[in-house]
């Protein structure tokens, strides 16, 4: 799975001057969040979204304005018109776009990105907006190496502190620059989640399809050389055929993984809570009905596991859409690792009623 800048350099790679739009503020309720992404390359092809129908039309048009052009630029979109039968999808917000250029002279700048994004899974990459061409870019790691300049070092010592704030929420923001220059957009780009799979099971199967189309890195393990192979997930990041407990327990498991145990047997479901239940990890989630689930917990807790830590653990696995096919039941579990991951209720977005 390529991060968006790998896209990027791929394409500048290949002798083409790529938009970007960014969604860099937000008022009121908008379909993206600030840091959403489109690429737009000059054949009018895309990568990403900043929410769809809301507005996206137009932006895509500025964005290969700006290809022909050269001339970056601020725009807004407002979706909060009046709702009538001639009203294109209405979100309620404001969204302020910046459309950026990237282009052949600042090949070794996205390569450097990339590397640095590989090395330490989350980078800030500040960019003042403004139309200037020759205007500079700043890249912060989360150890607070930088690269670039943008232009002084009042600026730069500013840019790297907040930068660095940034990094550590997790969420882009804007900053004012200490001189009169333009805002500076402080960009988090962070590597995709995991999601990984112990168990290569008919579940498993389109849980995986499902993990790639919403941006996980997908992990399947199974100690099965016949369910662990490329030919049965051709859309797996990894495929590991292994022990569970000796693959879970030398996989580097951190606060972006999230862990779907679905094995065939409730001793191997023993065996991968084991290694991750007190693991720093965003999410665990076992399989099985509600009589299997407490028979290993139970013996998990008689390992000396704290019911502290048990209660992490959400088992059955899922939300509850009276799933029945494996598809269902994928769905299913998609659906709270999303919740997870995202926040919410899990309720019916009815329920909250019109307006809310």
């Amino acid at each position: 799975m390529k991060n968006i800048y790998e896209e990027i350099e791929q394409y500048i790679a290949g002798g083409e001057t790529v938009a970007t739009a960014t969604v860099v503020r937000t008022q009121g309720s908008t379909p993206r969040e600030v840091g959403a992404k489109m690429v737009v390359r000059p054949s009018g092809d895309i990568v990403g979204t900043i929410g769809g129908g809301c507005g996206e039309a137009e932006v895509w048009q500025e964005a290969m304005y700006a290809i022909k052009d050269g001339q970056r630029r601020t725009m807004s979109v407002d979706l909060t018109a009046d709702v009538t039968l001639d009203t294109e999808m209405v979100c309620g917000g404001v969204m302020s776009i910046f459309v950026d250029l990237w282009e052949e002279r600042e090949a070794e700048f996205l390569a450097t990105i990339n590397r640095a994004f590989k090395g330490s899974r989350k980078v800030a990459l500040a960019t003042p907006l403004s139309t200037d061409q020759a205007r500079p870019r700043r890249l912060v790691l989360p150890d607070g190496h930088t690269v670039g300049t943008l232009g002084d070092d009042k600026t730069d010592a500013l840019v790297t502190s907040q930068a660095l704030e940034a990094l550590a929420q997790g969420a882009s923001r804007v900053v004012s620059s200490p001189r009169e220059g333009p805002d500076v957009f402080i960009e988090v780009q962070v590597s995709p989640p995991t999601l990984l799979i112990a168990g290569g099971g008919h579940i498993a199967v389109p849980l995986t399809r499902m993990g790639t189309t919403l941006g996980f890195k997908v992990v399947v393990v199974d100690d099965r050389p016949a369910f662990a192979n490329r030919e049965r997930f051709p859309d797996a990041d990894e495929v590991l055929a292994a022990d569970f407990g000796e693959a879970l327990a030398n996989y580097p498991l951190d606060e972006q993984t999230y862990v779907a145990i679905m094995t065939r047997g409730h001793a191997h479901d023993m065996e991968c809570l084991l290694q991750v239940v007190d693991a720093p990890v965003a999410y665990i989630g076992m399989i099985g009905s509600r009589r299997r689930v407490r028979g290993v917990l139970d013996l998990v807790k008689e390992e000396g596991c704290s019911e502290e830590l048990l209660a992490r653990v959400h088992a059955p696995i899922g939300l509850d859409i009276g799933a029945q096919t494996p598809e269902e039941i994928a769905l299913s579990v998609m659906a709270e690792v999303v919740k997870a991951r995202r926040g919410g209720t899990g309720r019916s977005m009815s329920h909250r009623g019109v307006g809310s």
